[in-house]
């Protein structure tokens, strides 16, 4: 079994545990009935998680024979716990008997979940800054990622601006990353 495969198979039970929850958390919401008042919002940002957490799987896809030491596979594992996290906090695990409101949860559950994606790629993007830094690359790394860097602070605006209307259009214009991925091929 190469490090690929090996390391691959715990990468893939996280994410997939973590569209499992959000699925449950679908399921709850769907079974709850007229008890839900639906707002788009919360939906929306669950299914952005999907396409993402399907993003990070894909890209994951790189086998090779090289080895890989518990230090370098650690940063993904933080990234897959945070991606984890997220994708708990997208819907409510649970819909009480009075019901739910999903726009009140998303705005009460906003800041967290969003300081999640931030975190999420601010990591990938930290980890990436110290690579490329110890390899003598910094410069030009920081020029070619300018844009996700743009992105990151988006989302770090989406912790704080509450404005329905703002998180729409962030959103539809972060969606343009997960969307793009679609036609991507393994191998």
């Amino acid at each position: 079994m190469s490090a690929f495969e090996y390391t691959s198979v715990l990468a893939s039970i996280i994410i997939g545990l973590a569209l499992v929850d959000i699925l449950v958390s679908l399921n709850r919401l769907i079974r709850a009935g007229r008890t839900v008042q639906w707002h788009w919002a919360a939906p929306v940002a669950a299914v952005f998680v999907v396409l993402t957490l399907i993003q990070i799987w894909w890209s994951l896809y790189r086998p090779d024979d090289s080895a890989i030491t518990i230090g370098q596979f650690l940063p993904l594992f933080v990234e897959l716990v945070i991606l984890f996290l997220l994708a708990a906090a997208a819907l409510p695990d649970d819909v009480p008997a009075e019901g739910i409101d999903l726009k009140a949860y998303y705005h009460r559950n906003g800041p967290y979940f969003w300081g999640l994606f931030t975190a999420a790629l601010g990591w990938l993007l930290l980890v990436d800054v110290v690579e490329n830094a110890l390899n003598g690359l910094l410069l030009a790394y920081l020029g070619e990622r300018i844009f996700d860097f743009a992105v990151l602070g988006v989302f770090a605006s989406l912790v704080f601006v509450r404005r329905l209307w703002w998180h729409a259009i962030a959103i539809l214009l972060l969606s343009s990353g997960p969307i793009g991925w679609l036609s991507r091929s393994l191998g």
